[in-house]
């Protein structure tokens, strides 16, 4: 099987060399990464519209983009690379994207623009974010589904997991929908010497519904959590 691999946590991040490792380790499995050369965690599906999208090659089937997530998935699918892979896999990412994180994830835009191409597309992500994380775990669940994962997806959507961030082996996984999510952020001001203002967003503690087969509960309970997740906008119709 012919895989792509990206992130939003760049070239650095320990998931995706586990999940690259993994992936090349169980199978005869052609494994290519295009990754951010930097953490681009946040930009949700910012694609570069102005200048140009740098790329290097970093070791054999691996390159890093200056772009985004997004970017990286075009420039592997449509640039000189031109790799038609069979999945698109994206992640391991260093912390969960639940509930209404997948608006602003990197990890699920990269999986939603795969999908766009209608290519099989997943977003992998660990369900906590607690140190140290068990990126291990969550790779071999990953290895062992496969083709049950592959087998979930349907044209339109991509899929967005959460594995708990646990030490031992997972094996059950549940369908769920997304969370609804409150980020309690706040805006630092700070009055510069040069006559600036700055700003600076500090995250705050999340809140989450505790609603039942959301994903948050699903992985609370120490499951894998899949949501199918639409790629399209809808408009809701008026209720009668």
């Amino acid at each position: 099987m012919k895989i792509l691999l990206t992130n939003d946590d760049g070239i650095g991040c320990e998931g995706i060399w586990a999940l690259k490792k993994a992936l090349e380790t169980a199978s005869n499995h052609e494994v290519f990464m295009v990754v951010p050369e930097e953490n681009r965690s946040g930009v949700s599906h910012g694609i570069t519209m102005q200048g140009p999208i740098r790329l290097r090659q970093k070791e054999q089937n691996v390159w890093v983009c200056s772009g985004t997530p997004a970017d990286c998935v075009i420039v592997g699918l449509l640039g000189d690379l031109a790799i038609r892979p069979d999945v698109i896999m994206s992640g391991i990412n260093e912390g969960p994207n639940l509930g209404t994180d997948i608006i602003y994830s990197g990890t699920a835009s990269a999986a939603r623009q795969g999908a766009l191409h209608g290519i099989p597309s997943l977003a992998v992500s660990m369900g906590s974010h607690s140190k140290p994380f068990y990126y291990d775990t969550a790779a071999r669940y990953i290895i062992n589904h496969i083709d049950e994962l592959l087998s979930l997806w349907i044209p339109e959507t991509f899929l967005n997991i959460n594995v708990p961030n646990l030490p031992h082996h997972i094996d059950e996984h549940r369908l769920t929908y997304p969370s609804r999510r409150h980020y309690n952020d706040q805006l630092v001001r700070f009055n510069a010497p040069d006559g600036h203002h700055y700003c600076f967003l500090e995250g705050g503690a999340i809140e989450t519904r505790e609603d039942d087969g959301s994903d948050w509960h699903v992985v609370e309970q120490g499951l894998v959590s899949i949501s199918q997740i639409y790629i399209h906008p809808v408009v809701l119709q008026e209720l009668k």
